[in-house]
């Protein structure tokens, strides 16, 4: 929605996900995976309209120990100091679901922005930058729990990687903001099924039903990182 109304989105991933699932044998094989998610991510990131995608080339299941030696934390920061985004939109300290390298990557963009802000901290990397907001993306156990009893009562598949509704452990009352994104529904189906090495055959997401796929995925919630109210959105195109 925002690359539609002009503005520059960038996409910056910190793995290929070498280690991540393989949903059907004809898709991928450990040895190429890491290229085909790299081709995924790019055809999905093309139905979004997401032109700018940067890797960062850290270790899947590696982000938390590989990301000094790597320098992930000046790079952040020289990506923030060279884009000046309005907004930020990254892992909170949940990880979504408790994913090590989700939880490892937000909290190194986080302190990222925040180094950013400062002038003096790390200069080699740019002029200092203030003016990020910082939104983490939310999904509650209830959202999840009522999503796969739907998918059931359907009669549709019902699994999200095996992942329990407990796994999404998030409180309700911290959601700042929520997104009506009905109008790029389709797109974003779209782009979610690019991802077909993690969609396996019994997973919800591949047999969303039109009616799931509004109620579920229609809206999306986050969390400003500052407490303050308004969208990513709302901040990218304010006055």
């Amino acid at each position: 929605m925002c690359a539609d109304r002009g503005a520059r989105v960038t996409l910056v991933c910190a793995t290929r996900g070498e280690l991540g699932p393989i949903a059907s044998p004809e898709l991928a094989t450990r040895d190429n995976l890491p290229a085909v998610r790299e081709r995924e991510l790019r055809a999905s990131c093309a139905k979004l309209g997401i032109e700018d995608i940067r890797f960062l080339g850290l270790p899947d299941a590696g982000v938390n120990w590989a990301s000094d030696d790597a320098g992930t934390l000046p790079k952040l920061v020289k990506i923030i100091r060279e884009l000046r985004p309005r907004a930020i939109v990254t892992f909170g300290p949940d990880g979504l679901y408790g994913h090590f390298d989700h939880v490892a990557i937000g909290e190194l963009t986080t302190n990222a922005r925040a180094v950013a802000a400062d002038p003096h901290a790390i200069p080699d990397e740019g002029l200092g930058y203030a003016g990020a907001r910082l939104f983490y993306p939310v999904i509650t156990p209830d959202a999840v729990a009522d999503l796969r009893a739907r998918a059931r009562k359907a009669g549709v598949p019902d699994s999200l990687w095996n992942l329990e509704p407990a796994a999404f452990d998030v409180d309700p009352k911290s959601i700042t903001t929520k997104v009506d994104v009905t109008r790029a529904l389709g797109r974003k189906l779209a782009a979610l099924a690019c991802h077909a090495t993690q969609l396996e055959a019994d997973n919800v997401l591949k047999n969303l039903t039109p009616e799931l796929a509004k109620a579920f995925f229609g809206t999306e919630y986050f969390r400003c990182a500052d407490g303050k109210k308004g969208s990513p959105l709302d901040v990218v195109f304010k006055d």
